[in-house]
């Protein structure tokens, strides 16, 4: 992974059934069990997809998290910008919020925007209470003291989500690869083809 290429997304969701989702991507990724969440980590910086969905980084936190492995949480760091990503429980869509270079935190064009108060709900949506002050959560939006990665790790640490240090590069030692069934890898192929052509 390079270094600006760090990411996670959090699924509360079992290991078994976040490998299962990992294979119908097209991103190889590590998958992590954690009591509360799974952690599901690019084991890549590009996908075996043709560009513009070569990005590891960018396809999955972009990818569609069903209703019964959410709420989730992504935390990427993506060329610049720091981005999160949340997804509530039931009838939810995923919603963004960006760190541009400027440490300004804005909604990305054409995406449901996060906010502060959003994350909180997203985070105490599940099953699994979670005790996390929503002043705290805003608070985050206001770090300007903060590299893009130390804002990433600040925010995990803040929600208590783990992996924090897959976050600031010092665990590397994240378990075998988990790589995306082929026939969904042509399957997405074949989608895109006929969109780019």
């Amino acid at each position: 992974m390079s270094q600006t290429g760090r990411g996670a997304l959090f699924l509360s969701a079992n290991a078994s059934d976040a490998v299962g989702w990992v294979r119908r991507g097209v991103v190889p990724c590590h998958v992590l069990e954690h009591a509360a969440w799974s952690v599901v980590v690019p084991a890549v910086t590009s996908t075996p997809v043709t560009a513009p969905y070569d990005d590891a980084q960018t396809v999955l936190a972009s990818r569609q998290v069903s209703a019964r492995m959410a709420p989730s949480i992504g935390l990427f760091h993506i060329e610049d910008v720091a981005v999160v990503t949340a997804r509530g429980a039931g009838r939810s869509t995923t919603r963004w919020a960006l760190r541009s270079s400027d440490h300004a935190v804005v909604a990305g064009p054409e995406l449901p925007p996060l906010s502060p108060d959003g994350l909180h709900r997203v985070l105490g949506s599940g099953a699994r209470r979670r005790e996390v002050r929503v002043r705290e959560v805003r608070d985050l939006w206001r770090r300007a003291d903060l590299t893009q990665r130390e804002w990433l790790v600040e925010v995990a640490t803040v929600l208590g989500l783990p992996g924090t240090r897959v976050l600031d590069g010092t665990d590397t030692a994240l378990g075998p690869v988990v790589g995306p069934a082929p026939r969904t890898v042509g399957a997405f192929e074949s989608v895109v083809k006929d969109v780019y052509q």
